[in-house]
């Protein structure tokens, strides 16, 4: 596994009326520029290595990750989410 060059860390959710999440706001920073976006992502795009890569890059952020390092920044961060929702 390459060294990460983003750091992702999750600021909240949005729920859509059917109690389920509609959002994710996330704030990326890149660690070589110390740029740092706030970006808002539907579940379906945030699962996906592909469209975070392409939403990323829209915002100047080059992300590299592959489908299962992408797979273990998600658990990271969403992690302690997954655990105040079923409280």
């Amino acid at each position: 596994m390459s060294e990460p060059n983003l750091t992702l860390k999750c600021l909240g959710r949005t729920k859509r009326g059917d109690v389920l999440v509609g959002r994710y706001h996330l704030e990326v920073t890149d660690i070589r520029s110390g740029k740092t976006a706030t970006i808002s992502v539907e579940p379906r795009h945030s699962a996906s290595a592909r469209s975070m890569k392409r939403i990323l890059l829209e915002r100047c952020i080059f992300y590299r990750a592959t489908r299962a390092e992408h797979d273990q920044v998600l658990l990271e961060i969403l992690d302690p989410l997954t655990e105040a929702i079923q409280k």
